[in-house]
């Protein structure tokens, strides 16, 4: 194990064997080949080694099995221990991942040398993590390097990583400079490197050495031996973030090395990504860059405003605040687990690596009630920033910006949890001191730029989706129904100013207290009907008595009235959204990525072209150009591919096929009948459906894995127009000989769907060759290999 940390010299404390058990409860670590599993303690004792496992396991793993330790092996001073035992659970046997995802246990393995001070722990097969040492072991152990190769310096006035020195290659100035001709004296050392720049490295004094580039001065440098930068020597009181207005075509540089890499993290991926959450779709972005054969790389991302992204979450799984315009290098150093970053302005991001905070999912539990869960979610957040506190006590230095971001990132996370929680709530409804609690603590000082959390636009959505049904939404459980009437008086207000209706201010005013009294009077007698026979009846209510109904109608009867609302009827929901958002904020930034965010929402759930009237909406109302030109984009798009050619369009079946039939038993056999003797896989999903088109999106690795098998793929489509079916299949390419689709009539598809038993959306199906139906789960296609046996046993 030494060889993982050739250059550093262990002044290992005498002793004569073991005086008392050591604990490591900083744990530093090398490579770990899944982000999720980590190790929490390690306690050294004469008689064992009991090391602390904390798995955090992806959401998706909830209520499934798996075994998380079969055969643990710990390797240290070139020996390997086999696990003894583990608490919490048996070694070897399935464990059932809770709601919550996060499992902890023990694995114990007979005592180490008490001379120990780093080891690799692996479930062969499973995962592995190199390098396992306690970070406050200075009591113990003397981790000043011997030599140069295979460190890093810092600048001890200033704090920021200055450079480092590989075998053949130095890092500095943001590059990674190869060495032409190395020499050493005396612990002295002259570097030239393939620029033609010389740096002399002087003797190490005290842990201090002088370092001099090129003609300037020397620079006392003292060596960073701890997972992360250290302290910064001085405060730093500067506030804020970049905010570059959202300009459009802004862009940000990484460069850096992923150095000395295993090799089975070279088998996981060959490339540095950097992940990104779209403010506008809520969707997370990739960008990629070739790693050289050292781990080199060089990427140039855009970037909308300054945002928290995601490094390398394949081998590093680094979260730092990136701004537009700047340079930054980023070292991951897999033999030492070190992290580090070099640029101008590169505090916070070291800081964020030192102090790593993130927002906890925090959702309502049943039963509890909004209050008592805004009161925990309060709880969550101090304990967030009491951390800070304690990271502040020990790190007094940390910047004012490491400060306000996790303030931030905490407002951000809240606000996201605290308006999710509509959804669980009977009725959707939210007190009003809920409410305003969320407004006045979370919304209204929302740090800025908005792109910087990616909990906030998240956060946004549901707020602002809150206050238009709060308007405008009537609730019958489990259904809640948006009334038009409150958008009419916004079109025709916006209509009068550009001439195009004449309408007197106390019409309007009118036209407004109908809506809000109509939708107390909706509610009230919905309260207790069933949605598939509602009736709503104003005789008698004061909407009658006063005469208030009657005008109403009168102006909605008239001719340039009529005309104008039938015209402006399918902008509705983007009339509600530009109220909502106007009524919150006056920041027009903020409300043309909201308007730009429902144009958005409407493009991806019809999959159609917008019309021209959502165009000339969008060119009126979103002055933001990136906002702007990303709708025009999105729905260029659709453009193109409604005057694109469908390949294969024989795999679009008509509805004629079973022209006249009602039973959805019957009907279904007769859409497989001409398959009788195949496997048919079948998918039952809606061009509205998010998942459902995520799912046929990645649906090719499907039929790629089962290519040898012959099998129909049967699309049955709920609930969307021929334009917008179409689209999608473009789209995703899911023509071919193998390939049937039907886009039946709404009563038909409901027919088939209530013989199968559809109650949710995407809804997956196997008929085998008898035509016996089978269910599938919607996640079974995770796992391919075992997908494919299981389609195999049914292709016999």
């Amino acid at each position: 194990m030494k060889k993982l940390l050739s250059t550093i010299v262990l002044a290992i404390v005498a002793t004569a064997g073991w005086a008392q058990t050591r604990i490591w409860n900083n744990i530093v670590t090398g490579y770990s080949n899944v982000p999720f599993v980590k190790i929490t303690k390690v306690v050294l004792s004469a008689d064992s080694t009991e090391v602390f496992m904390h798995f955090d396991m992806p959401e998706r793993a909830a209520g499934q099995e798996g075994v998380l330790a079969a055969k643990s092996l710990l390797q240290a001073d070139g020996k390997t221990y086999e696990a003894k035992n583990a608490v919490g659970m048996k070694l070897g046997q399935p464990v059932k991942i809770p709601k919550d995802c996060k499992v902890d246990f023990s694995l114990v393995f007979d005592a180490l040398p008490a001379s120990t001070w780093l080891f690799s722990i692996s479930d062969p097969g499973i995962w592995i993590i190199n390098a396992v040492r306690d970070a406050d072991a200075n009591a113990d152990v003397d981790v000043t390097p011997v030599g140069i190769t295979d460190t890093y310096w810092r600048n001890t006035l200033t704090g920021d990583w200055l450079i480092g020195f590989a075998q053949h290659h130095v890092i500095y100035n943001n590059k990674v400079w190869d060495i032409l001709n190395q020499t050493e004296q005396k612990d002295t050392y002259v570097l030239t490197l393939n620029d033609g720049l010389t740096i002399k490295v002087g003797k190490l004094k005290k842990g201090i050495r002088p370092i001099t580039i090129g003609t300037g001065k020397a620079i006392a440098c003292n060596p960073i031996t701890q997972e992360a930068l250290p302290d910064y020597p001085t405060k730093d009181t500067r506030k804020g973030f970049v905010d570059n207005g959202y300009r459009e075509g802004d862009s940000v540089t990484i460069v850096g090395w992923l150095k000395d890499m295993p090799e089975q993290a070279w088998k996981q991926s060959g490339e540095f990504e950097v992940w990104t959450s779209n403010f506008i779709t809520d969707k997370t972005e990739s960008f990629t860059a070739k790693l050289d054969s050292l781990g080199r790389f060089t990427l140039r991302m855009p970037l909308l405003n300054s945002a928290t992204v995601t490094l390398a979450p394949r081998q590093s799984w680094v979260h730092p605040v990136l701004e537009p315009g700047k340079t930054y290098f980023f070292l991951n150093d897999f033999n030492t687990g070190q992290k580090l970053f070099m640029g101008d302005d590169v505090r916070l991001q070291n800081e964020l690596v030192a102090c790593p905070a993130t927002w906890p999912e925090t959702r309502i539990n049943p039963g509890e009630s909004a209050m008592q869960f805004m009161e925990r979610a309060n709880k969550v957040f101090d304990a967030i920033i009491t951390k800070m506190q304690a990271d502040i006590t020990h790190r007094p230095n940390l910047s004012q910006r490491f400060i306000d971001y996790i303030k931030g990132l905490c407002m951000a996370g809240q606000g996201y949890s605290m308006m999710q929680a509509r959804f669980d709530v009977p009725g959707r409804s939210l007190p009003k001191e809920y409410m305003d609690y969320v407004n006045t603590k979370l919304w209204q000082p929302a740090p800025k730029p908005y792109t910087l959390y990616s909990e906030f636009p998240r956060f946004m959505r549901d707020y602002l989706d809150q206050l238009r049904d709060e308007r405008h939404s009537v609730s019958i459980d489990p259904y809640r129904i948006t009334l038009n009437d409150g958008a009419y008086p916004i079109i025709l207000r916006q209509a009068r100013a550009d001439g195009k209706v004449s309408i007197t201010d106390e019409e309007l005013a009118l036209m407004e207290r109908y809506a809000v009294e109509f939708h107390k009077e909706y509610a009230k007698q919905a309260k207790n009907q069933k949605i598939d026979s509602l009736n709503i009846d104003l005789a008698g209510t004061d909407l009658d008595k006063l005469g208030i109904a009657e005008q109403y109608l009168a102006i909605m009867e008239r001719p340039d009235v009529k005309k104008e609302i039938e015209q402006e009827f399918s902008l509705i929901d983007l009339y509600y959204q530009k109220q909502a958002i106007e009524s919150a904020t006056t920041d027009r930034a903020l409300i043309d990525l909201a308007l730009a965010r429902k144009f958005y929402w409407k493009l991806n759930s019809f999959r159609k072209s917008l019309d021209p009237s959502d165009l000339n909406f969008a060119n009126k109302e979103i002055k933001l150009a990136s906002a702007l030109n990303f709708v025009l984009t999105e729905n260029d798009k659709y453009v193109a591919l409604e005057h694109q050619d469908l390949a294969n369009a024989a795999s679009l079946r008509p509805s004629t096929d079973v022209a006249n039939m009602t039973d959805g038993e019957k009907m279904l056999r007769k859409i497989i009948e001409p398959y009788k003797g195949r496997v048919i896989y079948l998918d039952v999903w809606g061009t509205w459906c998010g998942p459902c088109k995520q799912k046929l999106k990645d649906s090719w690795k499907v039929k790629e894995a089962l290519k040898d098998y012959d099998i129909v793929y049967l699309y049955l489509c709920n609930g969307s127009s021929d334009e917008s079916w179409k689209n999608v299949i473009k789209e995703y390419n899911l023509t071919g000989p193998n390939c049937v689709h039907y886009n039946l009539p709404k009563e038909q598809q409901s027919a088939i769907e209530h013989y199968l038993s559809v109650n949710s959306f995407p809804t997956y199906k196997i008929i085998d060759k008898q035509g016996n139906i089978h269910d599938l789960g919607w996640l079974d296609d995770q796992n391919l290999e075992a997908f494919k046996q299981t389609m195999g046993k049914f292709c016999k």
